[in-house]
């Protein structure tokens, strides 16, 4: 903890060496910004102190200030927010815990459309080192707490919408070239402009690199990838395409061996060569002039994967056709609304949603004896109302709100309300609180998985065999979520803000997975059930932030969170509820600094405390003999990032950049396996920026 105590130091001692005019209430900005403005938490786009649940802005100063090169990444630095790194991508948890890798209990929004897998639920790619690229976006707002009111299902521990630059924005073109640690190799091209009456945005992105995890960098795997992405406004009118390929060669290859009782040359393998694509598309109409007493707005979405089955990692050995490109299927999601504001003091917004999920050829891993029709993909309806009002002018905002989701061939319908204020009474502080509610349907793969999972394969003439099987579970009920929450923001200085917030959730019908053991050669089982028991949530977070006159700016934050069974419940396999890797305290800080003499700096850090893991792993890790959980240390994640800008005489200089990302050398065991699976350690990177 000593160096993150050195770096929130840096980030407060400054002296206030000048004021500025006295600001409207709201989250201070870093580097001075204008202040924000968020879509996700009511779906209109309001100031961020009129948003009646806890939200932080990631803007783009500070993503390009940052020694951040992910989303994921991003947010690692967010109150409240839990990363970490399994085998295939970044676990995402906002207020959370769990061991599912996919992100699939927060819901995530590119331009207000819904983008998670209809497959997994979580993230759209898998595997996957990113998101979506950094360099294309304007800010991410992370509204933490359920959000099932205007979202349904995903919008369980959070939302994190990606709001994408524009034409205007960026009114010229920007080149970049990035090298060096885990065999680095970056090349982009974007560029845009603002027309008469709109503007158009254009991307391109190649990247070569290596998972930063012990068991794709063993086998020296590499990722080569691909991002196309345009926009373009006109009017009331804005449509999108983004469209991702990557490739990932050679496929790991885990050498088992005698250690463990194997004979020589066996291993768990994956597909020597894993691909994928994805291709969305988007169109989105807002037509809401001032002062109107009825506005309209509407998003159409649409989105397909092509690539490997999940078990082209856990079990390209049980079939050919997992070593093979599948379509996917699409997701295609219609949201219409009304905005109504012809009663004074009324913003009401009613939606109608309409959604089709087709999941083709993701049936071939799936158990379709558990009822082919139900596992090739639904239609879904819902309805929702808004309305925020004034119950004191200028002092006392309402929001209420409810959806009702449709019943689907799958799940009965859901109900979701929520009701909150938002109270002012002075320019220097503003105060909320509420109750909201979030379900989460199963997925398809949680629903019918079957395929194997641990697949042992040997070069010795012995027939590939699984260690562990998927079963499936066509009985899952939906997730739900309750929370209640009051915060506040206090403006102590027109340059310095303190914000806190308290939370307390109450968790039903949980999803987790279950282990069977069974003695060798017959293999074990796997898959999801509902935990029987219910469970509390308790927390909150702190954050300051400081943005002085002479151009340094930071923040620091933490966050705790403790967890609790409600009376006796056990799993089939007799277990009770696991709150696993979610630690108890989070504390995270950066400092960013410039320019001065064309020189940038900034430092970020990100700590957590020590956590758990399922007390399967233990079990697996000791020989069967012990399921006894150690739990894992805690440990520092330090990024930093040193610019400067060449003295040219051009309106936009070339700027050159020294990346550090980890400088601790940590490498921490961030998800538990069967055996040690590290993170990387100390990374650095060579950056350049051209504008024009």
């Amino acid at each position: 903890m000593r160096p993150l105590r050195i770096v929130v130091a840096l980030v407060f001692a400054i002296p206030v060496l000048a004021q500025q005019p006295q600001q409207k209430i709201g989250e201070v900005t870093l580097f001075g910004e204008e202040q924000l403005k968020v879509e996700a938490a009511t779906k209109t786009e309001i100031p961020i102190s009129k948003a009646p649940t806890s939200v932080t802005v990631i803007t783009a100063k500070q993503i390009h200030q940052s020694g951040a090169r992910s989303v994921p990444d991003l947010l690692r630095f967010v109150a409240g927010v839990n990363a970490r790194w399994n085998p295939m991508t970044q676990t995402i948890d906002i207020r959370g815990f769990g061991e599912n890798p996919f992100s699939n209990r927060v819901l995530l929004l590119i331009d207000g459309a819904p983008y998670n897998s209809g497959d997994t639920g979580g993230f759209p790619l898998s595997p996957a080192y990113d998101v979506f690229p950094i360099e294309n976006i304007k800010r991410i707002e992370v509204v933490r707490g359920p959000g099932s009111s205007l979202y349904g299902e995903n919008a369980y521990w959070g939302v994190i919408n990606i709001v994408t630059l524009s034409g205007e924005d960026l009114a010229g073109g920007e080149l970049q070239l990035m090298g060096g640690s885990l065999s680095t190799g970056l090349a982009s091209a974007l560029w845009g402009q603002k027309f008469a009456n709109g503007s158009i945005i254009g991307g391109v992105r190649y990247q070569q690199t290596q998972f930063p995890v012990e068991i794709w960098l063993d086998d020296k795997s590499k990722l080569k990838g691909t991002d196309v992405f345009v926009k373009a406004q006109r009017g009331d009118w804005q449509v999108s395409a983004y469209r991702h390929d990557d490739r990932m060669s050679p496929g790991f290859d885990e050498e088992l061996g005698p250690a463990v009782g194997f004979p020589p040359t066996t291993a768990f393998r994956s597909s020597e060569r894993i691909v994928q694509t994805l291709s969305s598309f988007a169109l989105r109409y807002n037509h809401a002039p001032a002062n109107a007493p009825i506005t309209y707005s509407a998003d159409l979405s649409y989105s397909h994967r092509n690539g490997m089955h999940c078990a082209g990692c856990h079990a390209a050995q049980e079939s050919p056709q997992y070593q093979k490109r599948a379509d996917h299927g699409y997701q295609a999601i219609g949201d219409f609304r009304v905005g109504l504001h012809m009663i004074p003091g009324h913003d009401i917004l009613v939606g109608l949603e309409s959604r089709r999920l087709d999941r083709a050829e993701h049936i071939e891993e799936l158990d379709v004896g558990a009822g082919a029709s139900a596992v090739s993909g639904y239609d879904k309806n819902a309805l929702y109302a808004q309305d925020q009002f004034d119950a004191i002018k200028d002092k006392l905002r309402v929001v209420a709100g409810v959806r009702y989701d449709d019943k689907t061939k799958l799940f009965d319908s859901k109900t979701s309300p929520r009701l909150a204020f938002v109270y002012t009474p002075s320019n220097r502080l503003v105060l909320r609180g509420g109750y909201s509610t979030a379900f989460r349907f199963p997925t398809f793969s949680e629903l019918y998985q079957a395929s194997w999972f641990l697949t042992v394969s040997s070069q010795i003439g012995i027939p590939p065999f699984p260690l562990s099987i998927f079963k499936s579970n066509a009985h899952l009920k939906p997730e739900e979520i309750a929370t209640y929450d009051v915060g506040g923001e206090y403006q102590i200085s027109p340059n310095v803000s303190a914000k806190a917030d308290l939370y307390r959730s109450r968790v039903k019908n949980f999803i987790v997975i279950v282990q069977h053991f069974a003695p060798l050669p017959n293999p074990s089982s796997l898959g999801w059930e509902n935990q029987p028991a219910d469970a509390n949530i308790t927390g909150g977070e702190f954050e300051l932030r400081a943005n002085f006159t002479n151009g340094v700016t930071g923040f620091v934050n933490w966050a705790h969170q403790s967890e609790s069974q409600i009376g006796d419940g056990f799993d089939s396999s007799g277990t009770p509820f696991e709150f696993v890797y979610s630690p108890k305290d989070k504390v995270n800080a950066g400092i960013y600094a410039g320019p001065f003499n064309g020189v940038r700096t900034s430092v970020e850090a990100a700590w957590k405390g020590s956590y758990t893991y399922p007390h399967d792993w233990a079990l697996i890790r000791s020989g069967f003999t012990d399921p006894t959980v150690h739990p894992v240390s805690g440990y520092t994640i330090l990024d930093a990032r040193v610019s400067y800008d060449l003295p040219l005489q051009t309106k936009r200089p070339i700027r050159l950049s020294v990346i550090g990302n980890n400088l601790f050398d940590k490498r921490p065991d961030e998800t538990i396996l069967g055996a040690p699976n590290l993170v990387a350690g100390r990374q650095v990177y060579g950056q350049v920026e051209i504008h024009f």
